[in-house]
């Protein structure tokens, strides 16, 4: 039996210790601020997964834990049917701009925009980029989140 006190969780890496026969604890490493300065997301759909109804559920709860993150920077880019979430109609929309507020900026792909015939209100913190561009960004962007 292990029943050795620890002041401290403070560790490198992951650690598993044994406290009893029967109770495994794993203490994960603490996020150094390269882990937290900046997460990429790149949103194609309105939804997450393939149902749309249970898929918005999923995808609200994504938006609330990215929007309370403790990522120093958000880049959200929107491709595809993602830039729906910026229509007035969605039924994300209070939601995403909650998001939206939390973020440094949010790229929104301008063929989709126009295709989707999407009617917003442009926040500065929204840019509209032609797709070309945004495969340019996303293609050199490491770790990047992709919502599908």
């Amino acid at each position: 039996m292990y029943n050795k006190q620890k002041n401290s969780i403070e560790y490198s890496e992951p650690v598993i210790e044994q406290y009893s026969d029967n109770v495994v604890l794993e203490v994960m490493p603490q996020k150094n601020d390269d882990e937290t300065s900046s997460k990429y997301v790149l949103i194609k759909h309105d939804y997450y997964s393939s149902d749309s109804d249970h898929g918005r559920e999923m995808l609200k709860s994504i938006f609330n834990a990215l929007a309370h993150s403790e990522f120093k920077s958000l880049i959200i880019y929107l491709v595809d049917k993602g830039t729906l979430l910026l229509d007035n109609n969605n039924p994300l929309f209070d939601i995403f701009q909650m998001l939206i507020s939390k973020s440094e900026i949010v790229i929104a792909d301008d063929e989709s925009i126009t295709k989707y015939q999407i009617s917003c209100d442009l926040d500065s913190k929204i840019s509209i980029q032609a797709f070309s561009s945004i495969a340019e960004d996303i293609v050199f962007l490491q770790n990047v989140l992709t919502l599908e």
